[in-house]
């Protein structure tokens, strides 16, 4: 009975539970583009009703359409327990606006979308970002200890554990002294039954503002970012963690953006998020390089970061998007 519930419940609030919202919506949209006549149609997901909005808009008025994909849809993983008849409608519904649409922005490389492959001249990645404003003029680490952040909700698949009960047995074999190191859990934690692991000291903030996150993340001596490994989406925490300036403990596959970054740049230390060895040996480098020089603050780093994917370089490189829509 409840799985019936359940099924019904999805196929009333398809796409996205906004179903109500797009019947206003779409007639809004038609009537502000027939009365002003903007150059170009600007949609954005989630939610995806905008994109249908935006596509029967464009194919009443003409008007030259952008949509913006900054989640996937037909092919996000955690729909895949939806009612099979909605899958294939989500399908037929992406590629209408794929094919329909002048340009499609997606925020990460690794996005597929019905009916527009990776080389597709209309694709342009732009990522998430970061915000220049938001970093703090002033924010230094402590001097006498060693502080390894987690900066984000934990849950399910995100869940860092890994790496603390790594450094727990590099405190336990003296490897590193457990009376200087601090690890700080900045955010929501939705584990159940979470617990850190004996001789360690972990402080947990949970949720806080974005700028209380912000300064969490200039302050300590290294930043922790856990993504398992079959996941290629990097986190959108990974550009202001490189724009902070301190160094990564990066937990990634090799084929996500974060390891590519963090390798490339020498950001940080990389290792495979499901291999504990392999973590302890990246925590001991890090623990090593901070006692022999504090781990210094890594102005190049935040340099570049700020130089390809700050809010401004990425607004740049949408009014491109545009200007190319309309050409």
């Amino acid at each position: 009975y409840r799985l019936r519930l359940k099924r019904l419940y999805a196929y009333l609030t398809w796409p996205d539970g906004g179903i109500g919202w797009l019947p206003f919506a779409l007639v809004v949209a038609i009537r502000e583009a027939r009365r002003d006549r903007p150059d170009v149609i600007y949609s954005t997901s989630t939610p995806q009703g905008g994109h249908l909005a935006a596509l029967v808009t464009n194919r009443i008025t003409g008007i030259p359409w952008v949509a913006d994909f900054r989640d996937e849809w037909a092919a996000d993983a955690f729909r895949a327990d939806q009612p099979r008849t909605l899958a294939r409608l989500a399908k037929h519904a992406e590629r209408a606006i794929t094919s329909h649409a002048s340009r499609v922005v997606v925020a990460a490389d690794y996005f597929q979308l019905e009916g527009l492959p990776v080389d597709d001249p209309r694709r342009v990645v732009i990522v998430n970002g970061v915000d220049e404003a938001d970093l703090p003029e002033t924010a230094e680490p402590p001097s006498d200890r060693f502080v390894l952040s987690y900066v984000g909700t934990i849950y399910g698949i995100r869940d860092p554990s890994p790496a603390l009960r790594a450094l727990a047995r590099l405190v336990a074999r003296g490897d590193v002294d457990g009376d200087r190191v601090e690890v700080r859990l900045v955010g929501s934690m939705w584990l159940e039954g979470f617990a850190a692991p004996a001789g360690l000291r972990v402080i947990q903030t949970g949720y806080v503002d974005h700028a209380r996150a912000v300064r969490e993340m200039c302050s300590a001596s290294a930043l922790l970012l856990y993504v398992p490994g079959a996941s290629l989406a990097p986190s959108g925490k990974l550009f202001e963690y490189l724009a902070s300036g301190r160094p990564i403990l990066c937990l990634a596959g090799d084929a996500n953006l974060a390891s590519r970054l963090v390798r490339e740049w020498s950001a940080g230390v990389v290792a495979d998020p499901h291999d504990e060895g392999a973590i302890e040996d990246a925590l001991l480098a890090l623990w090593h390089r901070w006692q022999g020089r504090g781990l210094p603050h890594q102005a190049d780093v935040r340099s570049r970061t700020l130089d390809r994917f700050s809010r401004r370089a990425t607004a740049e490189r949408l009014s491109e998007v545009f200007e190319e829509a309309l050409g």
